[in-house]
């Protein structure tokens, strides 16, 4: 029995198809047939064609010894490595030629040397198109678009803090800055942001509100004075040195000219200056100057003391530190303010002087 023949009979006993083996070994279902067959001229070299007969044979639980000495008998091995050899029956029994099994194995195979030449070709072609292809995707030197320049931001000016300063007459009225609200006069030296356009607000019950635009690009300090029909708002800073340079002018003035009949402070030719007596001008007269005592309210300081005076209709009528030992008459009906009670004293129709409290309280008091 030849090599096919016992594979096909083993194969149909254990109820199997080319199919089923074919799953198994993992051998095209051709080739099984063409070696059920003896059909060499389907089936790959011979050395491909012996291993699968091997795995065939083992498959079905054969000893493929025996069917590789029958294999080896029917086809010889050869310089080629080709199924050539004499015909030989399968197992239909059919004749079957090595010669034509050999001229369609050379169509079917071809020439080594020729693929070789078509895979390195491919290769060459691969290369050459992938290096196009990443030269056609690299943006050229001309087409970069250039950076732009990134502007550095400006830095912040620093924050400046300054004072303001609030009062007003009557005191007590409520202050607002941008509308924050900045509490009661006085208003001490309150910290603010410097800024050029600042809407300042005071108001008091009964009296007419101030509204003013102030330029606090500078620490100021400022008075309110609320009347029932209008507000004025003065810079006591600016005041105070308006002052003092009128002041400086009236000092400045030149002395007054000499009286009539005479000259650069002499008498006239002729005249006997002992015989010309010395009259005082009446308007030239000294006046008697007007002393705290009468006042109906006087007010002594032994120390420093800001303190401000007003009337019954709130008019201002002192404001300011004076020196110690400084004493000052009012008209009665008035009240003082003062922030150190303790140096400020006060005697009501020549009555005894006494403290209005304690150093550094601040007290307000009608007289």
């Amino acid at each position: 029995m030849s090599f096919g023949a016992a594979l096909k009979q083993a194969r149909e006993t254990q109820g199997l198809t080319t199919q089923d083996v074919a799953l198994r070994t993992k051998i095209r279902g051709d080739y099984l047939k063409a070696l059920e067959e003896g059909n060499t001229s389907l089936l790959p070299e011979r050395t491909f064609a012996r291993s699968y007969l091997q795995r065939y044979a083992r498959e079905l639980s054969l000893d493929p010894a025996p069917l590789l000495a029958e294999f080896d008998r029917s086809v010889p091995a050869d310089a080629s490595q080709t199924l050539r050899g004499p015909a030989f029956k399968g197992a239909t029994g059919a004749a079957t030629t090595t010669g034509a099994s050999a001229s369609s194995r050379g169509a079917r195979t071809g020439n080594p040397a020729m693929l070789t030449a078509a895979v390195t070709a491919l290769i060459v072609l691969g290369a050459g198109g992938y290096y196009a292809y990443s030269a056609f995707l690299k943006p050229s030197p001309a087409s970069a678009v250039p950076a732009v320049p990134v502007a550095a931001e400006p830095t912040p000016a620093p924050v400046v803090t300054v004072r303001l300063s609030v009062s007003s007459v009557p005191s007590g009225a409520q202050v607002y800055l941008d509308n924050r609200d900045l509490g009661v006069t006085p208003v001490k030296s309150f910290p603010v942001d410097a800024r050029t356009n600042a809407q300042l607000r005071v108001e008091f019950t009964g009296r007419a509100p101030l509204k003013q635009t102030v330029d606090l690009s500078r620490s100021r300090n400022l008075r309110a004075q609320l009347n029932p029909a209008s507000s004025t708002l003065t810079d006591l800073v600016a005041k105070r040195a308006a002052d003092q340079a009128a002041a400086a002018r009236a000092a400045a003035k030149p002395a007054a000219r000499p009286a009539a009949g005479t000259t650069n402070g002499t008498t006239p030719a002729g005249t006997n200056p002992t015989t010309q007596p010395s009259v005082t001008p009446p308007a030239a007269a000294a006046k008697p100057a007007a002393t705290p005592a009468a006042q109906a309210v006087n007010v002594t300081f032994t120390g420093a003391a800001w303190t401000r005076v007003t009337d019954g209709s709130g008019r201002v009528l002192f404001e300011g530190t004076p020196p110690a030992g400084s004493v000052k008459g009012f008209p009665k009906g008035v009240t003082i303010r003062t922030g150190n009670a303790g140096v400020v004293k006060v005697s009501v129709n020549g009555a005894a002087a006494a403290s209005l409290g304690q150093a550094g309280q601040v007290v307000t008091r009608q007289f």
